[in-house]
């Protein structure tokens, strides 16, 4: 297994700005996180772009909102998907309601599997949230789909995108 290698100019940045972010005492807010905040949403052109501390952070703060706020603590995973994202349910305090299958091609769950799947789940539709993971820098080919069925049916739809960072799909950002 190889080492993931920074290309030297952002170590460069890193250690001309080391002091700076260490002495302002802003390590998770301040002109840092904001710069972040701006440079992500400009490049994805979305509205919104909150800096975590870590994909699952990101993750398991969504699905407490929608628990504590919403009532929605049942969800569905795609077979095809890390370990840590089970654990980010339970932490999150949430119930894991089952699994998606997923195509060969894409390892993805296609707009097909994720519809049986609902329509299989045996509880309260109201308290749903489904949590879709892209693979390997892809984007699922049918999100477009799957996102507007999620809708039309009131299930909120959570991407894991910390694989297809800065990925598209006909011209839009994961």
């Amino acid at each position: 297994m190889g080492m993931i290698k920074l290309p030297q100019n952002a170590i460069d940045f890193f250690k001309q700005n080391l002091d700076e972010i260490f002495s302002s005492g802003n390590l998770a807010e301040g002109k840092w996180n904001r710069q972040l905040s701006e440079y992500v949403s400009n490049y994805c052109r979305v509205k919104y772009a909150v800096p975590t501390s870590s994909n699952g952070t990101g993750l398991i703060a969504l699905m407490l909102i929608y628990k504590e706020y919403f009532n929605r603590s049942e969800v569905l995973l795609q077979s095809n998907t890390m370990y840590g994202v089970k654990t980010m349910v339970y932490s999150a305090g949430c119930n894991l309601a089952g699994f998606i299958d997923c195509a060969l091609d894409t390892l993805m769950p296609s707009f097909e599997h994720l519809k049986k799947a609902v329509e299989d789940f045996k509880g309260d539709r109201n308290k749903l949230v489904i949590l879709l993971s892209h693979i390997g820098g892809i984007v699922n080919p049918e999100m477009k789909k799957i996102a507007e069925y999620c809708k039309s049916e009131y299930i909120i739809l959570l991407e894991d995108c910390a694989h297809s960072y800065g990925a598209t799909i006909k011209n839009k950002h994961s």
